[in-house]
């Protein structure tokens, strides 16, 4: 993948130099008194930078003592009242470090970087009523002692990895990639081809439901509605009444039952609205006919209220990334991109956007590895997991090298601009899209000449990728 970003992570592939006596010798100071007992734990990775200690590793380990004494709880001997025994089970709520590594101690600058690892025993944020206590658990590892304190020139949660006792409460994805692309009727190797419907606002129900049509007899099998075209609940049921009705003219199934002999589609308004009203409104478009939705858990009330659509209305939901940039956009501040997808998989998201590689759009290339990473290591994505959506800037010309980066099984491919601004229209931009896809998969074609030299060879199925291969190519003056 090439790389947007002309200065270096602070800490994807960055080495680490302190010696294992160091951070051996580290830990020790910094789990002073803090026996837990306590086997089930969750387990984050931070990286901060702060300001200079006279000794290496010693602003790291001031940064890693203050969140587990001001985000937990110091041992009771430094914490109790004066010759008041220690109350049962106190230690069970004891944090302690369980790694902790030196990236650079510049005294020129002043500041020392570096990562650490800390665990929070369960019952300490965890009180065992069978809720899945994500509220506290963020509470416990993410609140203001990780982020606050007046000698951080950074500090960004890594990683969040949950024990069994905690995932085991979490069901997995009722829609996995392999149950879209069953009820899709898509074969192993047939790509599921997205869009996106454009402009943001002043589009008729009609021009609507003819947008999503069009695309959909061109070939495609998904649309979700633009981001910011916001509906009044009657807007919302003429919008996706006039799409349902239009799919089912143009010969699609979106129903549950057997589709016969028609091919089915994939419909998902946008009903992002605050966590008091978005049930009911994920329900008045399921009650007009669509089969999936899409809204932005972080604008909604949080993966809470992402999990409770999930699970009791059984269509798709695409967790839109609208706001999660807020969070994770920073290299310094906030969360690993990382960790959004593994919640978002965790909170039942059948589809989350993975922007395409040299997108205008975060994260950027250097973050992706790790983001695959983290849910193949969790098996959170994939034929069993969610639909990670490749968008962001994708077209015909670069569809090939999104496949050789990012994959193809357990992908869809989500276009908006590049389809409907296609000089021959959206039919034709969804088959420049498809015709680009198989260029690669069955001849490996990346490059553009190639593929524009592809397209001239194909006769009458080429004209629409050699359309859009020309558009690309006057708009970029080459």
């Amino acid at each position: 993948m090439s790389a947007r970003a002309a200065r270096p992570h602070p800490y994807i592939a960055r080495p680490r130099i302190e010696t294992a006596e160091e951070r051996r010798d580290a830990l020790a100071r910094v789990n002073s008194g803090r026996a837990s007992g306590t086997s089930a734990f969750l387990e984050v990775r931070y990286y901060v930078a702060v300001d200079l200690r006279e000794r290496p590793l010693a602003g790291l380990e001031n940064a890693a003592r203050m969140i587990l004494e001001h985000g937990t709880a110091k041992p009771w001997e430094a914490e109790g009242p004066a010759h008041e025994p220690k109350p049962p089970g106190y230690d069970a709520n004891l944090a302690w470090a369980t790694d902790l590594g030196l990236y650079a101690h510049d005294r020129e600058s002043g500041v020392e970087e570096g990562c650490f690892a800390l665990a929070y025993p369960l019952p300490f944020f965890d009180r065992g009523d069978g809720e899945f206590p994500l509220a506290q658990l963020l509470m416990a590892c993410a609140s203001e002692p990780a982020a606050a304190f007046s000698f951080y020139r950074a500090s960004r949660i890594v990683d969040i990895r949950m024990p069994p006792e905690l995932t085991a409460r979490l069901p997995r994805t009722p829609w996995p990639h392999s149950r879209v692309r069953a009820y899709l009727g898509l074969g192993s190797e047939d790509p599921i081809i997205g869009t996106i419907v454009k402009p943001k606002t002043g589009l008729t129900p009609e021009l609507f439901s003819r947008s999503v049509a069009d695309a959909a007899a061109a070939g495609a099998r998904f649309t979700k509605a633009d981001e910011n075209c916001h509906l009044t609940r009657s807007e919302l049921q003429a919008y996706v009444r006039a799409t349902v009705q239009a799919l089912d003219r143009a010969g699609f199934d979106l129903s549950t039952g057997d589709p016969g002999r028609r091919p089915r589609f994939l419909f998902a308004p946008h009903i992002t609205s605050g966590p008091s009203t978005l049930l009911e409104r994920a329900r008045v478009a399921v009650g007009e006919g669509a089969n999936a939705l899409m809204f932005s858990p972080y604008y909604s009330g949080g993966f809470s209220v992402l999990a409770e659509v999930a699970s009791r209305i059984d269509v798709p939901v695409y967790a839109h990334t609208a706001g999660m940039n807020q969070l994770t956009g920073s290299w310094s501040w906030g969360f690993d991109p990382a960790t959004m997808y593994v919640l978002a998989a965790r909170f039942g998201a059948a589809f989350m956007q993975l922007t395409c590689v040299s997108s205008y759009l975060r994260p950027l290339d250097v973050e992706k590895p790790s983001i695959l990473g983290r849910l193949d290591q969790e098996r959170l994505a994939g034929e069993n997991g969610m639909t990670l959506v490749v968008a962001g800037g994708l077209g015909p010309e670069n569809i090939g090298a999104n496949i050789a980066a990012l994959g193809w099984r357990g992908r869809m491919f989500l276009a908006g601009t590049s389809v409907y601004s296609h000089p021959s229209g959206p039919r034709a931009g969804v088959e420049a899209l498809i015709s680009a896809y198989r260029a690669y998969r069955e001849h490996g074609i990346v490059e553009t000449r190639a593929l524009r030299e592809h397209a001239r060879s194909s006769g009458p199925a080429g004209v629409a990728l050699e359309q859009a291969l020309e558009r690309v190519r006057a708009k970029e003056g080459t």
